[in-house]
């Protein structure tokens, strides 16, 4: 039977006395809507304290971000979450979150705490076994932060771990050396702190984005006419929960991808259907041909956007077999399920890692292999162990995502660095309901200090 909430328990090690460290929860469903996390907060009878339930509260009901409380208040018997979906957990340090009705700014001068200093981390725990959070620093980084699980709360089993083991003034310096300190990408309060780095993800199709460009990188793919194999799956249920009288639908891409001179990236090849009902044996279902993906460099700025944020843009378009694809997965009742956006982001999503991670075109031959990384195809990459990545397979150039690279080398992949860090080995994931049939009660949420705080 799995525990009826899980307990965040934050340790403190910023150097900052706990009122001066606050958490605030984005909540996507607004305002207390499927959100339910509460502390206790001890009366002021300091002889016989009475421990009453304090509920994290919203001002308004369409606001996505919470009223924040700080650790003091939480104190060591830290937060109880009982219901929260698709949740980021804000840490500021110094001062409070003004953000309510929107998320706070990291980027823009301006917004609203774009001078304050906050890390996210994400959690998920509305009960389901499956429930996760994670470490994340995609966008940008301000400090470390380290997550432990257990069972039978901090003095039981311990389940899982993930941290840093860097501090924030270390891989800060690493971080604003890539772009020169660029005041695009390293951001400081109106005092002239430090206060977070920006990753290359972050800069939208118009922006100029201060790290280096991915074309020169794609040019190299086509000067070597290097083709890269693009093969992986998605399999739906219909109806989507499965069970006696469901059906599976499995999608396997089968593409080739290539680059052009001036960086542009196609994939051609088709798209293969099995199909298993419940309890049967698979069959082979309809294959859909010229499922082409065609990703532009003529605008640069763009094709980064598209290529650092693992997203379709104005930069990508589908071949016609992609529009008989979206056709049979309506007849097939998988249209309402995302299906066809899913399968549309994983071909976005095979070729954006392996050019993030530098796999592409990559003559490094992994541990236990005897095929290049070049020549796999691109499910193999995931099945990697030990995982190699970055700069460790494109030691001759920066043909990866340099600003990735430093967080993943920092955390051993602890972190989600891209948006597909969890492809690599064991991944950032924390389970938050069950871990290996254990129940999972406790996170301790380990807070080091933030780069604000490292004498830049």
């Amino acid at each position: 039977m799995t525990s009826a909430c899980l307990n965040l328990i934050f340790e403190n090690n910023t150097g900052l006395p706990d009122d001066q460290v606050f958490v605030s929860f984005q909540n996507p469903s607004l305002g207390d809507n499927n959100f339910n996390v509460s502390y206790q907060e001890a009366s002021s009878d300091k002889l016989e304290p009475l421990f009453l339930e304090k509920q994290i509260k919203f001002e308004h009901p369409g606001d996505i971000m919470s009223v924040p409380v700080n650790l003091e208040a939480i104190k060591s018997s830290g937060l109880a979450v009982t219901e929260l979906s698709g949740g980021i957990v804000f840490v500021s340090y110094g001062k409070a979150l003004a953000s309510r009705a929107k998320v706070p700014s990291y980027i823009g001068v301006g917004g609203t705490d774009y001078d304050t200093a906050y890390q996210p981390f994400e959690l998920t725990r509305v009960g389901g076994i499956g429930d996760q959070g994670d470490m994340t620093a995609i966008n940008y980084f301000t400090a470390p932060i380290g997550i432990k699980s257990y069972q039978g709360g901090v003095s039981g089993t311990l389940l899982q771990s993930v941290a840093y083991s860097q501090s924030a003034a270390i891989i800060g310096h690493k971080l604003g050396a890539l772009t020169d300190d660029s005041p695009a990408s390293v951001i400081k309060d109106q005092d002239g702190t430090t206060i977070r780095y920006i990753g290359p993800s972050s800069y939208g199709p118009t922006d100029t984005n201060p790290f280096p460009s991915l074309v020169a990188y794609l040019q190299s793919v086509c000067a070597a006419n290097q083709q890269t194999q693009i093969v992986n799956s998605n399999a739906f249920n219909v109806p989507a929960t499965g069970g006696s009288g469901s059906t599976n639908y499995n999608f396997t891409l089968d593409l080739t991808a290539t680059a052009g001179s001036d960086g542009s990236i196609s994939m051609t090849g088709s798209i293969k259907t099995t199909i298993t009902p419940y309890g049967e044996a698979a069959q082979p279902g309809q294959t859909f041909d010229n499922c082409t993906v065609a990703i532009s460099a003529s605008d640069p700025n763009v094709f980064n956007f598209t290529l650092y944020g693992q997203a379709l843009s104005s930069a990508v378009t589908f071949g016609a077999g992609w529009s008989d694809l979206q056709t049979y997965m309506q007849s097939v009742n998988l249209g309402n399920q995302g299906a066809y956006a899913t399968t549309q982001n994983l071909a976005i999503g095979e070729i954006s890692s392996g050019v993030l991670m530098g796999f592409v075109n990559s003559s490094c031959v992994p541990a236990g292999k005897s095929t290049e990384l070049k020549d796999m195809e691109s499910h193999q990459w995931w099945e990697l162990d030990p995982m190699i990545a970055f700069n460790s397979v494109q030691p001759d150039h920066p043909y990866y995502n340099t600003y990735a690279n430093i967080l993943y080398q920092a955390s051993s992949n602890q972190v989600y660095s891209i948006p597909y860090s969890d492809r690599m080995g064991t991944g950032p994931l924390v389970n938050s309901v069950q871990y290996n049939g254990a129940d999972v009660d406790t996170w301790v949420i380990t807070l080091d200090p933030p780069v604000s705080m490292s004498g830049d």
